[in-house]
């Protein structure tokens, strides 16, 4: 799996704060899926983007 760079963790969070915001579950749903596929379950970072997701998807 690849490591995440700074830069992308904080796209990541703005996409998942945007799409919290506007309750679109959906985004999210997608934003979660790239996040896995990418980089898998055990990157920390990953772990820390998924507790900013308001809603369950």
């Amino acid at each position: 799996m690849q490591k995440m760079t700074t830069s992308d963790y904080y796209k990541y969070k703005s996409a998942i704060q945007a799409a919290n915001d506007t309750e679109d579950r959906e985004a999210l749903r997608q934003i979660q899926k790239q996040l896995i596929t990418k980089y898998g379950l055990d990157n920390d970072d990953v772990k820390q983007l998924l507790k900013y997701f308001r809603y369950s998807v």
